[in-house]
């Protein structure tokens, strides 16, 4: 049998057993936030087919909806169409992206020259699902995997144009980079900090990698241009355009200092729009921000590991260090939580970011030295059990308990629901309308008939709490407790006004 066809069975067998885990496991993380915040939109479209949302914001004085690129949440909506809106076929879709992602990447790293063996397979695959970080990024319900994927396909397509700079390969630079625009604006910044690392390394060739810049950069724009259209088609370019400042520590600051010359030229009150800004503006400093990487334990052992392991095998000739590939993906592993900190910020869930490069450079040094390749691979079932032991489920959540919770209510499809995200997958099937106030704005509310309060919740479910609060001091609304569920805890209110 072919070396290759080992190597891509190790990875499918190793992936499969990852795969069964997570699904056996899917139910012990909280749906959260972000979760919600995402997928409202695509369950309303595969169900209800209305492109709309109780589960986002106010941007810029607009009605809430989704201003983020909309291709996660595109087919994010056919999956759910396809396979149901329960929790597990839902979050099954970042388990297949995922495993896609493997495999673009092995394919990557053998055509630059690895030669790969299923030792090495199976540490890079390890290393992919086993680490509790990146367990966390593939389970918890963004478009964060997809924009690796969209990244790694680029990142192919450019390595493609780079050998043959023929048309075809031209053209999907250009298609590859636009649907990574429109797989997430952070996945975007990612590739321009890849060819502004690529320039600079690149002495001899930067020339070329201009002319890569203006596909690349083409690319972008396509993506952009096809964003805005659907955000304009759905009215809410001005939304998209607000939304994305500010995500952007450098663009918010940019727009504070913009925005009342602006209105002066352009006759428009600029108060609303600034105020937005200094509330969504944290006072954190660069330092700050980039000591955050401390957190992110497992890549801090395996990039100090790595480092190690270059500098002891390139010891007698450490020049060599700066042309070898393996070395310099790991110098951008380093890099890239600086330059998006720089651009804007380095969030949790962009942390892909910094470790598929570190995986590349670890793979690379481990072909090449046995020794290593021991080393990591040690490491890497220490993290393994580690990152499994974190997808058990914690003592205060039982997520049979939230469905028992929730299945037992008298609910029908024309209740109005507030609620916290933790019951999204549950209560979405039986209630037309759920308003997630932890996010969506109560001016927005109309009636409801029923409140879901979560008491020892986070600070997301606080506003639920506070809108509970406001009810009760209102003369013509009654609220009576329906129900209660511990771990985790929700309390059950019925709203009523006085005249029914």
């Amino acid at each position: 049998m072919k070396r290759s066809s080992v190597c891509a069975n190790t990875y499918m067998l190793l992936s499969l057993a990852f795969i069964i885990v997570n699904l056996f496991t899917l139910s012990n993380l909280a749906p959260w936030i972000d979760e919600v915040m995402f997928l409202d939109t695509s369950y309303n479209a595969a169900v209800h087919g209305s492109w709309e949302t109780t589960a986002w914001y106010r941007v810029a004085g607009q009605s809430p909806f989704s201003t983020y690129p909309p291709l996660y949440q595109l087919l994010a909506t056919a999956w759910i169409w396809l396979f149901g809106g329960s929790l597990l076929a839902v979050r099954s879709l970042n388990l297949l992206i995922t495993f896609v992602l493997g495999v673009v990447c092995l394919r990557l790293m053998m055509r630059h020259g690895l030669r790969l063996s299923p030792i090495t397979t199976a540490l890079f695959t390890v290393l992919l699902w086993g680490t509790s970080e990146m367990a966390w990024m593939i389970r918890n319900g963004r478009p964060d995997m997809l924009c690796a994927l969209a990244l790694v396909i680029t990142v192919q397509a450019t390595g493609n144009y780079l050998l043959v700079k023929s048309t075809a390969h031209r053209l999907a630079v250009i298609t590859t980079s636009a649907l990574l625009f429109c797989s997430g604006i952070q996945a975007a910044v990612c590739l321009f900090a890849l060819w502004l690392f690529l320039f600079i390394v690149m002495k001899g060739r930067r020339k070329e990698a201009m002319r890569l810049f203006v596909l690349l950069l083409t690319g972008m724009m396509v993506g952009l241009v096809l964003t805005a259209l659907f955000m304009l088609a759905h009215g809410r370019l001005m939304a998209f355009a607000s939304s994305v400042i500010q995500y952007s520590t450098l663009l918010s600051g940019l727009a504070l200092t913009v925005l009342p010359w602006a209105g002066k030229v352009f006759d428009f009150d600029p108060t609303a729009y600034i105020q937005k800004l200094h509330e969504l503006t944290t006072a954190s400093s660069l330092g700050e921000r980039l000591a955050a990487i401390i957190e992110y334990r497992s890549f801090l052992i395996l990039a100090v590991l790595a480092l190690m392991a270059y500098a002891i095998s390139f010891r007698k000739n450490l020049r060599k260090l700066l042309s070898d590939k393996g070395f310099l993906s790991l110098l951008f592993a380093l890099y890239i939580p600086v330059i998006m900190n720089l651009a804007g910020r380095f969030a949790i869930y962009y942390r892909w970011m910094a470790f598929l490069p570190l995986l590349i450079a670890i793979v690379s040094i481990a072909t090449r030295h046995l020794w290593w390749c021991v080393v990591f691979g040690m490491v890497a079932m220490l993290m393994t059990v580690i990152g499994i032991r974190s997808m058990l489920p914690d003592e205060q959540w039982d997520y049979g308990n939230l469905r028992s919770f929730v299945q037992r209510q008298h609910f029908i499809s024309s209740d109005a629901v507030v609620c916290p995200f933790s019951v999204f997958y549950e209560i979405k099937p039986i209630c037309d309308t759920c308003y997630f106030v932890g996010i969506f704005p109560t001016a927005f509310i109309g009636h409801i008939d029923y409140i879901i309060e979560a008491p020892d919740g986070d600070s997301f479910d606080q506003p639920i709490s506070d809108y509970v609060n406001r009810l009760r001091s209102d003369t013509t609304v009654v609220l009576t407790v329906i129900d209660h569920c511990e771990h985790p805890s929700f309390t059950l209110y019925q709203v009523k006004t006085k005249h029914e």
